[in-house]
């Protein structure tokens, strides 16, 4: 659980089961949060807009935010949490990444106001057209529009997606599209306006909330047919999904502070409570309690019996952002050396011919022609910061066992390796100029802990030296 003050401040994250004791602090001051675009799991980056309206990226590796861009975007979304879409004041469609050194844009023949981002890397743009919607669909890096789409005036495009589906809202319709080839299904027609929506997460059923109507509309999302009905004690005017699809919160429009909760399984509300609602609160807990603030606090309730399970003292003052991510875990002091080529003979390129033959000899493979010696590479000189030609502090003990010319070879060695129950792995190494694919375990922290590995492996002939491969 991620908790920013709402005033902005130092973030902290916390074990969701032990929200009293902070597990990692940022290095940087958060901004203000607006509201969050998406987790960026391989990242280990949220993507959120500020205060302000600018996109900004929280990287919990290093603790640190970016920095708003230079052109000013509206209408941001993003899919994933890396890539993140807006729309200029000209109308432009732009698209910021952590790599692009250049943001990638695209001019389409009319305005853009809308985007919509999705899983498979492909984007949906939205423009105005003379009495009617305009819609294309690209797939950047590329600019070429694969498929266009006009569509009745529609006012917005709705804000989930549900399966390979969009939906245009406009007041008592709603228009499905798919979005793999833009092609229109039949319009969906209410007898009243729509407020809200919520797709399940496996985007089977729709839910949505009309305008002075108590009752949520449930739609099959394959036939496009109402299945269902969830009877409320008043219109609804905010509706917001369990992300696991256990239950599905609503805001009253006529007790704002408030929220009913409905089962998703048995499409039944099943409790009433109180709650201050803002852009994150509240939620569906990853345990299925129901997250709300009351007061100064957070308060995490049964959504049964609605009793008390846990109270976070002035939790109320953060912004909470529930994630998914191994990343806070304790990691191999090894994993986080700084790369480093040592100059020891062992290095050598003869020592690497050696290695290649005797590995040859082993899988039966005729060994190749020799190839030149070169001098080792520069190394980086940790207390000065600057590449020199000196001896660089190794930290650990690798063995090796093979060093093949092939990757599948490579691979098939490694996978019959094991050592104390560690696993052999292939990291691929350049010398001379050819990629050689070594068979290794470790770094270990002795060269004796080391020389254990290679003897418990039964292999022949391990070669155990100092330094990552």
């Amino acid at each position: 659980m991620l908790r920013i003050p709402r005033g902005g401040g130092v973030a902290r994250a916390y074990d969701y089961e032990r929200l009293d004791s902070a597990i990692w602090t940022s290095a940087d001051r958060m901004p203000v949060v607006g509201h969050v675009l998406a987790f960026d799991e391989d990242g280990g980056a949220i993507a959120m807009v500020d205060s302000r309206g600018a996109p900004r990226r929280v990287e919990l590796r290093t603790g640190t935010v970016t920095d708003p861009p230079d052109v000013k975007l509206t209408a941001l979304r993003s899919a994933d949490g890396a890539a993140v879409y807006g729309v200029s004041s000209t109308g432009v469609v732009t698209r910021l990444t952590p790599t692009d050194t250049r943001p990638w844009t695209l001019r389409l023949p009319q305005a853009a106001r809308d985007v919509a981002p999705q899983p498979d890397g492909s984007v949906l743009i939205v423009a105005d057209g003379v009495g009617a919607v305009r819609l294309w669909r690209v797939h950047p890096p590329g600019t070429t529009l694969l498929d266009t789409l006009s569509l009745p005036h529609a006012e917005h495009l709705v804000r989930a997606a549900v399966g390979d589906r969009a939906y245009f809202a406009s007041d008592s319709t709603l228009q499905p599209v798919r979005t793999r080839d833009l092609k229109p299904a039949p319009p969906l027609r209410f007898d009243r306006r729509i407020r809200a929506i919520a797709p399940t997460p496996s985007g089977d059923r729709l839910f949505i909330g009309l305008d002075s109507v108590s009752v949520l509309r449930v739609i099959d999302r394959y036939s496009g047919d109402e299945n269902g009905a969830v009877g409320l004690p008043g219109p609804p005017s905010d509706l917001r999904m369990d992300s696991l699809g256990r239950y599905l919160l609503v805001r009253p429009a006529r007790s704002p502070d408030s929220a009913w909760i409905v089962a998703v399984g048995t499409e039944r509300v099943v409790g009433h409570v109180h709650t201050t609602w803002t852009a994150d609160l509240p939620f569906i807990g990853v345990d299925g309690s129901v997250v709300v603030a009351q007061g100064s606090d957070v308060v995490l309730l049964d959504p049964q019996s609605l009793k008390v399970r846990r109270t976070v003292t002035d939790g109320a003052q953060d912004f909470w952002i529930p994630i998914r991510w191994s990343g806070f875990r304790p990691r191999a002091p090894g994993l986080d050396q700084p790369v480093t080529f040592p100059t020891t003979p062992v290095d050598s390129g003869d020592s690497i011919l050696a290695a290649i033959r005797r590995s040859q000899r082993d899988t039966g493979l005729q060994p190749g022609p020799t190839p030149a010696t070169t001098p080792p590479p520069p190394v980086v000189d940790s207390a000065q910061g600057k590449l020199g030609s000196g001896a660089a502090h190794t930290a650990g003990f690798t063995v090796q066992f093979a060093a093949l010319l092939n990757p599948d070879s490579a691979r098939a060695r490694a996978a019959h390796i094991v050592a104390d129950g560690q696993h052999a792995r292939v990291v691929a190494a350049p010398r001379g100029g050819t990629m050689v694919y070594l068979v290794v375990l470790g770094p270990f922290a002795t060269r004796d802990a080391a020389d254990a590995a290679g003897r418990a492996s039964g292999q022949l002939n391990p070669w155990v030296y100092e330094g990552a491969p």
